[in-house]
């Protein structure tokens, strides 16, 4: 049985966690690089959130921060560690301050959190500083320098400011060494004064004294001073495209050797004569250094030309170095710019997709009109002879309606009335076509199988049994268009849609394939017709039949049957 004191301690940390603010509200800062190395019994303090407020909104804040995300930090500031403002202070450090820190910065609408790993380094004996806790490295070039004893402006009282060169006191003499404003200044510095230096202080809080250092390494650099002939690396005596009109800039670069030495003289020349620097039209710049790799030192000088005339072409350009180890010049002429046919060549594509693309648009928009308008007119006046006899069989159901449209009215009177009378169509449909006294499978399978497409009418809420009487058509319909694929399915949806998914498996292959045509009667419709022609077969004009010429051959053939049955 659990005893009451690791009860109580429990409760003290699960109050803790529920306590501590939440990071699901709070925005992370997910700063990188926020590892804080500190030094074994120094003071360190740790700066937060600075960077994320405005100096005038601090004080509307409050901020938490927790130790490995449990551990409350206190804002006692008589407490090794604790929280004061927006900092974090250690005094001092020990070896168990290791780990993560989580600081929560809220007020009344805002809240964001940052995550700092701090590690705390033991000095080795005999050693003033830790090598993964310096400041920046200096080079110096040999010469009087500063080294400064950085980030201590926190620190406020502190005192005693001491400097060290590789852990051992310096003298402040005042004549190699002098102790000015926070930094050591080192008169006549070689290369003997490179090495680890240390700054020391003392910092004050609530009567008691704290040790604070900085460690910077001092590199001095080893300068060769070399005096060698000039070299020209531009102009390369060669020739540089330009069109008439335009803008030229020129730099003459040339190596005049190493370490501190400078050339006497680098200018610009035309055909021989001296350009000024003030020149209107044609000027040269001053003349400037570069240090490069390895102490190499290079003079510039830039030429600009900010209009080229006709005479340009015939003259040629010098630069002229002069130094004591001797002297070099190069040149350069401006010739005529080929032609550029890039720019051309661009325009041209640009062009040609953008004609393209709208050939492609007009193509999608317009297709149904432009193939209506092509058979129109050139529509073969020859008959069609491929066996068919009708140009659609039409399937739809006896039963649903659309307000005051229904499936029946719209296949017996809307769809004969506009394909047969008005465009010369020949629909077979049941319902009207069907002979009395015909075997009814007989007859839809021989009709289907004589006509050039198939048109199904979906209705809204379609029967459970395959759309009533219509069932068997659908079934030998879709045999002839999916599995001997002959025949192409124009599938035209009555009402607002959103009951497909209520008709057969086949049917919605269809649907997915193919599409709909959408009749919709309150608006107008003279596209939705375009779009069942466009669906609809070719015809030749002499092709053309009426309704009624259809209708008196089926009644006339169907007369004679019966006559013949009868007797």
């Amino acid at each position: 049985m659990a005893s009451l004191a690791s009860i109580i301690l429990a409760a003290i940390h699960i109050h803790q966690i529920v306590a501590q603010p939440g990071s699901l509200d709070c925005f992370d800062l997910e700063n990188e690089g926020n590892d804080r190395s500190i030094l074994e019994n120094e003071a360190f303090k740790l700066t937060t959130f600075l960077d994320s407020l405005n100096p005038d909104e601090v004080d509307s804040f409050t901020m938490q921060c927790y130790k490995n995300t449990v551990e409350l930090i206190t804002t006692d500031q008589g407490q090794q560690i604790h929280s004061n403002g927006l900092f974090l202070w250690f005094l001092p450090a020990t070896l168990t301050d290791s780990g993560n820190y989580s600081c929560f910065l809220r007020n009344k609408t805002y809240c964001v959190m940052d995550v700092f790993r701090i590690q705390v380094l033991q000095i080795s004996h005999g050693q003033c500083f830790h090598e993964s806790s310096l400041e920046l490295p200096q080079e110096e070039s040999p010469g009087s320098i500063q080294i400064y004893c950085h980030a201590i402006d926190y620190f406020q009282p502190f005192s005693v400011l001491q400097w060290f060169k590789d852990c051992n006191p310096i003298t402040i003499d005042n004549k190699k060494y002098f102790d000015h404003d926070q930094k050591l200044s080192i008169s006549d510095a070689t290369s003997e004064d490179s090495g680890m230096y240390t700054c020391k202080l003392k910092y004050e809080h609530r009567g008691k004294g704290y040790n604070v250092t900085r460690t910077t390494e001092l590199k001095m650099r080893t300068t060769t001073i070399k005096t060698i002939q000039p070299k020209m690396r531009n102009p390369k005596n060669n020739t540089i495209e330009a069109r008439l009109g335009s803008a030229l800039n020129i730099t003459c670069e040339t190596l005049v050797g190493f370490g501190e030495v400078k050339i006497i003289l680098l200018t610009w020349k035309m055909n021989n004569t001296y350009i000024p620097e003030d020149g209107f039209r044609i000027k040269q710049g001053d003349q400037i250094d570069r240090k490069e790799a390895r102490h190499a030192i290079v003079n510039l000088k830039n030429l600009t030309i900010s209009k080229i005339i006709q005479e340009d072409f015939q003259t040629t350009f010098e630069c002229f170095a002069y130094s004591p180890r001797g002297n070099c010049y190069g040149f350069f002429k401006i010739v005529p710019q080929s032609p550029d046919w890039t720019l051309h060549v661009i325009i041209i594509i640009v062009s040609l997709t953008f004609v393209i693309l709208g050939c492609i648009l007009m193509h999608l928009i317009f297709k149904v009109d432009m193939v209506l308008w092509y058979r129109e007119k050139f529509e073969s006046h020859k008959p069609i002879n491929d066996g068919m006899t009708f140009d659609a069989y039409v399937i739809y159901p006896r039963t649903g309606s659309l307000g005051n449209y229904n499936t029946s009215n719209f296949a017996l009177h809307i769809l004969p009335k506009t394909l047969e009378e008005t465009y010369g169509y020949k629909l077979y449909i049941p319902g009207r076509d069907e002979c009395p006294g015909q075997a009814e499978v007989e007859v839809i399978e021989e009709n289907i199988r004589k006509s050039k497409r198939l048109i199904i009418i979906l209705a809204q809420n379609p029967s459970a049994d395959g759309q009533g009487p219509s069932g068997f058509e659908h079934e030998i319909g879709l045999f002839e268009a999916l599995i001997r694929n002959e025949m192409k399915v124009i599938l035209i949806e009555l009402g607002k849609g959103g009951h497909l998914n209520d008709f057969p498996e086949s049917i919605r292959h269809l649907i997915q394939k193919n599409g709909t045509l959408k009749w919709k009667p309150e608006s107008s419709y003279s596209r939705f017709w375009k779009q069942v022609r466009y669906e609809m077969p070719v015809r030749s004009k002499s092709g053309t039949s009426t309704v009624h010429d259809s209708k008196i051959k089926v009644e006339l053939g169907d007369t004679k049957i019966l006559d013949k049955e009868q007797s």
